[in-house]
């Protein structure tokens, strides 16, 4: 557990094999296609949760469940999950979730950001609540914080922390599902 801007952020290995990845990934592509005739990564045509569009997700968003409500010391009520997949030169623009926590888990993705170089492909910004400029800020303090997806990784934060995704550039898509979480 990490503690950014003095907030909670899980940021774990979830444990998949690549079979089961693999599984989750064709099964997440075939989403896409269905749901999202537009191609583009944010623009998904329904608001149905995959796990109920495909019962093969349902033990993955039961482990983030546990997972959340474990990290967090909450009970989630409900969760909804969507596919996102991120074609080569895609990006997610900057947004917040109406719901109390948010979660993001890679089942396979590319990037191989280089930041030293200023080359941030495909990572995930989380902005602290202050803004990206705010007034005074103590020297050891950050105002933006970059996560490196991975394959099998996930993350949890509370939803009212703005995030975004760099431009995307990889050999194969970034496939991945973002959740809400609400809270008992």
């Amino acid at each position: 557990m990490l503690s950014l801007f003095a907030t909670p952020v899980l940021l774990a290995q979830l444990g998949l094999s690549d079979s089961e990845r693999g599984n989750l990934r064709e099964r997440a592509l075939k989403a896409y296609v269905q749901n999202n005739p537009t191609g583009k990564p944010w623009s998904r045509s329904t608001r149905t949760s995959l796990c109920e569009q495909d019962q093969a997700f349902s033990p993955l968003f039961e482990a983030i469940r546990r997972i959340a409500g474990a990290a967090f010391g909450v009970t989630v009520a409900t969760i909804t999950g969507r596919e996102l997949i991120q074609n080569s030169g895609d990006f997610i623009p900057p947004h917040v979730e109406s719901s109390a926590l948010s979660a993001i888990y890679w089942i396979d993705c590319a990037a191989n950001p280089d930041h030293a170089r200023a080359d941030h492909n495909g990572a995930l910004v989380l902005q602290s609540p202050v803004g990206p400029y705010g007034g005074n800020k103590l020297s050891q303090e950050k105002r933006v914080h970059m996560i490196d997806p991975q394959p099998d990784m996930l993350l949890i934060f509370p939803s009212y922390l703005l995030h975004f995704g760099h431009v995307y550039q990889g050999p194969r898509p970034s496939v991945e599902v973002h959740m809400e979480m609400e809270v008992a």
